[in-house]
């Protein structure tokens, strides 16, 4: 029976999309706002007079934090937990893979929250899953790709705690792949900011965040078209929220969490991210477009460096016997470009690089592994410490070469006892023509005397 009634709640649910199959994303009541408090670091931090309890604005191509409000607050994020499941799934996974749903994937959810509607054993490829996550907030497909990806949700959601830890999240544990509520499922505003971070390095989702529509056509088990329709208003032209820079998100809700969302906006080639947490009625919306307001109006993302630019080689050697022995050479260099962000109107052409990176180094060198370091700096001001990592990697030598290094040191000294022995040789040749000649010279001498003494001699006589 449930069967036969899913097609006919997907087909409602397309048509009213206000219904409660979406309850998860829909806004809450609005209530009374309160001042809230800003946070400082080190600086003060502007009062943006923000709703949301807390808030970041990061830029995405440096990571630096713009504005932050009680950032590394645990909060319950909803919907936008899904981020991390479009990461796991982008990073393990092809667009063209399929996906057939199981009668867990399907049925474990809460009734009434985010679906499109999926039948079990139905299946689908990994882009449309991706689209239902990210234009309907559909549980279930998130759910899909947990399985899809590691077999369970349980076991997913280990990995996107662990994943997230990799990426610098140091207030985050997972529990489940949707955002549905949990006790135990938080994260903070930085964390989810640094999550949609690293979403940008995967040009898929870039392909497909700013997009508000799309249709999955019939399937194995669904005759009928879905016609999927996004929810995030600020990428809506038709919406009084609607954002002109805005370029992508996520929205999410429960009773508990209320409403979260991130939010990507790019304006004059810097890219911004913009999270906000535990907002009421439409303030997740203003809020955020006050964010992007703030940052792009003060803040411009500068290139301090570009990484062809600031490469050199370095000798990888191996001692061996007490002696250096060279192995061959690497190039180091930053992994990528290096951003950062600087209030608008400073003075650029004080910027400095120093580079600390030795001549030589021991082996084994790892292909990406730290060498050395470069420090760029503004006006004696430290801005950012930027890795030289190993574009190639060079081995310890194998036991083999060691024989042969062994052999050839043998037969080098060989050598240099046969020269050696070769020139002794000459040099006594030498020695020993030039003592015979002198010799020879001598007796000739002596005899010529002789020969005048004879001469003499006999003179004398007569």
């Amino acid at each position: 029976m449930k069967k036969r009634f899913l097609p006919f709640l997907m087909a409602l649910s397309l048509i009213f999309p206000s219904f409660s199959a979406f309850a998860e994303e829909t806004e809450a009541a609005p209530e009374a706002k309160n001042t809230p408090e800003t946070q400082t670091s080190e600086t003060q931090t502007p009062d943006l007079s923000l709703a949301a309890e807390t808030a970041v604005l990061m830029d995405a191509a440096s990571g630096e934090v713009l504005y932050q409000k009680n950032a590394d607050q645990k909060m319950y994020p909803a919907s936008i937990t899904k981020l991390m499941t479009i990461l796991l799934a982008l990073e393990h996974g092809k667009l063209t893979d399929e996906i057939t749903f199981s009668h867990d994937a399907i049925y474990s959810i809460e009734p009434g929250s985010a679906h499109i509607a999926i039948m079990e054993g139905e299946t689908l490829t990994l882009e449309q899953v991706l689209r239902a996550i990210i234009l309907r907030s559909a549980n279930e497909a998130s759910n899909g790709v947990a399985e899809y990806v590691d077999g369970s949700v349980e076991a997913f959601a280990k990995h996107m705690t662990e994943r997230a830890k990799e990426l610098g999240c140091k207030n985050t544990n997972f529990v489940n792949a949707n955002g549905l509520h949990d006790e135990n499922h938080y994260t903070t505003a930085y964390d989810m900011a640094l999550i949609a971070k690293e979403l940008l390095t995967h040009e898929e989702y870039r392909s497909m965040m700013s997009e508000t529509y799309y249709e999955i056509p019939p399937t194995n088990k669904q005759t009928e078209t879905r016609y999927l329709h996004g929810q995030h208003q600020m990428l809506n032209p038709n919406s009084i929220y609607y954002y002109e820079d805005a370029i992508g998100g996520k929205t999410g809700f429960t009773s508990e969490a209320l409403n979260t969302l991130v939010t990507y906006a790019e304006r004059d080639g810097m890219e911004l991210i913009a999270v906000v947490m535990k907002c009421n009625g439409a303030e997740h919306y203003t809020d955020t477009a006050a964010l992007f307001d703030y940052g792009f109006e003060n803040y411009e993302s500068v290139k301090l460096l570009s990484a062809e630019d600031h490469t050199a080689t370095v000798t990888v050697t191996e001692t061996y016997k007490d002696k250096p022995i060279e192995l061959g050479k690497i190039t180091v260099a930053p992994a990528e470009d290096v951003y950062h962000t600087l209030p608008k109107g400073t003075d650029v052409s004080q910027i400095k690089v120093e580079t600390d990176c030795p001549e030589t180094v021991e082996a084994p060198v790892a292909e990406g592994q730290t060498i050395g370091t470069l420090k760029v700096t503004l006006n004696g001001e430290t801005l950012k410490t930027v890795d030289l990592v190993s574009q190639n990697a060079v081995e310890k030598m194998t036991d083999a070469q060691k024989e042969e290094l062994d052999k050839s040191s043998v037969s080098g000294i060989l050598k240099k006892v046969g020269i050696g022995v070769g020139i002794l040789i000459v040099a006594f040749l030498i020695l020993f023509c030039i003592t015979r000649t002198i010799g020879h010279y001598q007796r000739k001498k002596r005899r010529q005397q002789r020969r005048r003494n004879q001469r003499h001699s006999r003179r004398n006589r007569y």
